[in-house]
């Protein structure tokens, strides 16, 4: 493969999409793993969330990790724990070492979100690397929806665990596509720095203001996306009154809707729309899509277009974000802006499954609303603020040029 070419893309592409299914593909599990390990339905949130804990821990050394090893044999790497995880999985004989597979998988996913959007930005530039970026943010919603089916496919039945062996050979045919991944060369300053010099390096890197504005967004919008995620099927299935499979395929279907929204971001920005105005518009009609998709009123049909209109929504402001990123990133160190934005997704990963499925439990809608009101808000207020910033950071840098 060609570095910066689409199946270069498209293949590490591939890696967040067996990433993300990993957080969803034990929601439909919820009674299997309950049965077998006397696990409560109170406390499945904190399973699902646990995934978040070496991601929350190691995300942003995993900066140092990308710098030092490349992209490509960190993604490779990654693949091979992943695999290795899904086997523990399907042998386990007890919740502890479910909960240590857990761990072992994310410990993946945190080297995979890192290495994969470093990658993009240093081989592709301009508006290909806008749509790579753009692109990029779909992992979510696919790897979401391929978890649920994955684990909608065996839940309820006597062959629930081999939703793992399907996960592995997902993960084993990302890793062969990835070997024919181009080999980008380290830079000599990566390699040559002490790891003293190289914290201090990236620790410049993450108190950029706007960078850090940014993170902060995007752990706005994964707190919202996944939290209505991993609260639906249970949420629509008591709803509607139908399987937790039903409700599983019925959200696994429309989440596939975040691509339409996420690619369209990746169409109109390149014209000259400006970002922020693009998500104020998009955070408008999020909030009015996520209100519809708990009032309990609906009725299936609803439910529907109000699930396909969120997913759309949530898409395209991950999408805008992600193509942001770029823009509030020091150009000398983009494994560092990935790494922030990997650290700010792991926290909301671990933060938000217990909260929402701890509220879904009440049986209360209207905490949800309040929930997407403030989540939105912020979001818009805080993109506005980085790109407010960034803009003045390039403006001085071009005033201050003549001088140099």
């Amino acid at each position: 493969m060609k570095a910066g070419s689409w199946p270069s893309i498209i293949g590490i592409y591939l890696f967040g999409v067996c990433g993300a299914a990993t957080v969803s593909k034990i929601i439909p599990l919820t009674s299997d793993i309950g049965n077998d390990f006397g696990l409560a339905v109170a406390n499945f949130g904190w399973l699902v969330a646990l995934i978040a804990v070496p991601a929350a821990i190691f995300s942003l050394p995993s900066g140092l990790v990308v710098d030092r090893l490349g992209a490509k044999t960190v993604l490779l790497l990654a693949a091979a724990l992943g695999c290795v995880a899904n086997i523990i999985y399907y042998y386990a004989p007890s919740l502890l070492v479910v909960q240590i597979a857990r761990l072992m998988e994310g410990l993946a996913i945190v080297h995979i979100y890192t290495a994969g959007p470093a990658m993009l930005m240093v081989s592709t530039e301009g508006t290909k690397r806008t749509r790579a970026m753009t692109l990029w943010s779909t992992y979510a919603p696919v790897g979401t929806a391929l978890g649920l089916v994955v684990g909608g496919l065996f839940s309820q039945s006597d062959a629930w665990r081999n939703t793992f062996i399907v996960h592995g050979i997902l993960y084993i045919a990302a890793a062969l596509l990835g070997v024919l991944q181009p080999t980008l060369p380290v830079a000599a300053s990566n390699a040559m720095s002490t790891l003293k010099d190289k914290f201090a390096d990236l620790g410049s890197a993450f108190l950029r203001p706007m960078l850090l504005m940014l993170a902060a967004a995007f752990f706005l919008m994964v707190s919202m996306g996944l939290g209505a995620n991993v609260t639906f099927p249970n949420y629509l299935a008591s709803a509607h009154h139908i399987s937790v499979h039903s409700a599983s395929t019925m959200v696994a279907s429309t989440t596939l809707a975040m691509i339409l929204g996420s690619l369209g971001v990746g169409v109109i920005l390149p014209r000259g729309i400006r970002p922020g105005i693009l998500f104020a518009c998009i955070a408008v009609g999020g909030l009015i899509a996520g209100t519809l998709c708990f009032l309990p009123s609906v009725s299936v049909e609803a439910r529907y277009g109000a699930l396909i209109g969120w997913f759309i929504l949530t898409g395209a402001a991950l999408a805008t974000i992600m193509a942001t990123l770029p823009v509030v990133a020091d150009p000398a160190r983009p494994g560092a802006a990935a790494a922030l934005i990997n650290f700010a997704g792991a926290v909301a990963t671990f933060l938000n499954p217990p909260l929402w499925l701890g509220i879904a439990a009440t049986g209360q809608w209207t905490p949800f609303i309040g929930l997407l009101a403030i989540g939105w808000t912020l979001a818009v207020i805080l993109l506005w603020g980085a790109i407010l910033l960034a803009m003045r950071a390039k403006a001085a840098n071009a005033k201050a040029q003549p001088e140099t």
